[in-house]
């Protein structure tokens, strides 16, 4: 059964144990207006999921993001709040960035595989330095001589990375939660082998330059 929210939830149409800063009228928890007064109320914490108003699971569909996204970003627009009072503006561009970080968030598969084991309370501790396959992209890195070696080194950082995210979303899908967390590791390890990349390529070439 889905769980998407319509947009009557958004202007507080449903019951909440919520209060409008204003007029202290009930309001829904994901709403953003008061259906009293009409004012827009401050972010609540609520997930990323019913802030957009879509259903919670892993696999989102990409074009009903969009869709609640877009409808979402009109009704908060910066020009609808110019004439409003202070308070109002403020809550209003906290609700903006809120929606942003949380569509943000669920439309790159990396990032939602992270909150994912977030709110499912899943996050173990893991050490990247100490998977076998950063160590030896690190090896690599520490061996190249010159920018093509860094490179190659980018290149299959890149392609580990691909796969790792892959191997992620697999073992979320699964439940498989120490599998997860023991890939987003290795993806963390990645990435920062190739911020190290980055860096020793630009020293490389200025050294040639020299």
């Amino acid at each position: 059964m889905s769980n998407v929210v319509g947009m009557n939830d958004f202007i507080g149409l449903a019951s909440g144990n919520s209060y409008c800063w204003l007029c202290q009228k009930p309001v829904s928890t994901r709403a953003l207006f008061c259906p009293v007064c009409g004012t827009i109320q401050p972010v609540r914490d609520i997930d990323h999921f019913a802030r957009l108003g879509i259903e919670c699971r892993l696999d989102i569909d990409m074009d009903n993001l969009e869709k609640q996204y877009t409808t979402l970003g009109c009704m908060l627009a910066e020009e609808r709040f110019l004439i409003r009072g202070i308070g109002e503006r403020g809550h209003a561009a906290k609700q903006r960035e809120a929606l942003k970080d949380a569509y943000e968030t669920l439309r790159e598969p990396l990032r939602r595989g992270r909150y994912w084991l977030q709110i499912n309370e899943k996050e173990a501790e893991e050490t990247a330095d100490s998977n076998p396959l950063v160590a030896e992209l690190r090896r690599e890195l520490l061996d190249a001589a010159d920018p093509l070696r860094c490179d190659r080194v980018a290149q299959r950082a890149g392609q580990a990375l691909e796969q790792g995210v892959m191997i992620l979303m697999q073992a979320l899908r699964g439940g498989n939660w120490a599998e997860a967390n023991k890939t987003l590791s290795q993806i963390d390890g990645v990435e920062s082998v190739l911020s190290e990349v980055r860096e020793r390529r630009s020293d490389l070439t200025m050294q040639a330059r020299e």
